[in-house]
């Protein structure tokens, strides 16, 4: 048995049967789609910067056959597929022996071209044009919320019941020093406080808080507009020493 692939329980496949038969249940023109959003941001006389927002999910299409001269029963094989879309099972897809993705599918369209029926109105075969499209999900995230939550009850009754109040010694938490001097970053509400030294850089900020510095843009829109105590970034490659800005969260 020659096994193409498979999704939950329609496989793809081409065979012998009894008597030297053929049988098979298979697609063809299959399309793999991928993409991604992005958003630009307009320079005076400069190309504008890019920014990519977010990835779409990947989409596949194929024309799946199932024809009954080919040991397929398409009746029972059309009310598997709409089973499938309406009530939204997800499987991964497997083709060629390997898994499609990184996530599972779930198929959100089907169009049958029903090819011929016997004399009795009996369907002898139908294809049928099905779109998969991707299925993500993060497991377990409910739970982690529930114990970091929990964690940070714990701490607070602890803190609270032993009399000890928070000197603000801890200059990483606070951003201020032990002698009571502001550092060159502190923490407010939703952001943290920075003050601009020599030779920094959008680029270098997202990177040192971001981990990337393509999320440079994050910081310039939080100083794009004017706002009391901070100083205004017009132009996201000119910011200068001494000058305070947000870095948001």
């Amino acid at each position: 048995m020659g096994q193409v692939g498979h999704f939950g329980e329609i496989k793809f496949y081409t065979k012998t049967g009894k008597k030297g038969k053929p049988k098979m249940q298979s697609f063809n023109e299959m399309t793999w789609n991928t993409s991604i959003n992005i958003s630009e941001h307009k320079r005076n006389g400069k190309k504008p910067l890019v920014e990519v927002t977010s990835r779409n999910l990947d989409e596949i299409g194929m024309t799946i056959y199932f024809m009954a001269e080919y040991g397929v029963k398409p009746w029972k094989m059309l009310l598997k597929l709409r089973s499938y879309n309406l009530k939204a099972k997800v499987f991964p897809l497997f083709i060629g022996g390997r898994r499609v993705g990184s996530f599972k599918f779930l198929i959100t369209n089907i169009s049958n071209d029903m090819k011929a029926f016997y004399k009795n109105g009996k369907l002898t075969g139908f294809a049928a044009q099905v779109t998969f499209k991707e299925y993500p999900y993060v497991k377990g995230n409910s739970k982690k919320k529930k114990t970091i939550s929990s964690k940070k009850k714990k701490n607070k009754k602890s803190t609270s019941g032993s009399g000890i109040k928070d000197t603000g010694t801890d200059n990483k938490k606070t951003g201020k020093s032990t002698s009571g001097k502001d550092d060159s970053s502190r923490i407010k509400k939703g952001y943290q406080v920075y003050v601009v030294k020599k030779g920094d850089t959008l680029w270098d900020l997202a990177a040192k808080y971001y981990g990337k510095g393509s999320k440079y843009v994050k910081i310039y829109n939080a100083n794009k507009s004017p706002s009391k105590g901070f100083d205004t970034i017009h132009n996201p490659e000119k910011i200068y020493p001494g000058w305070v800005i947000k870095i948001p969260g």
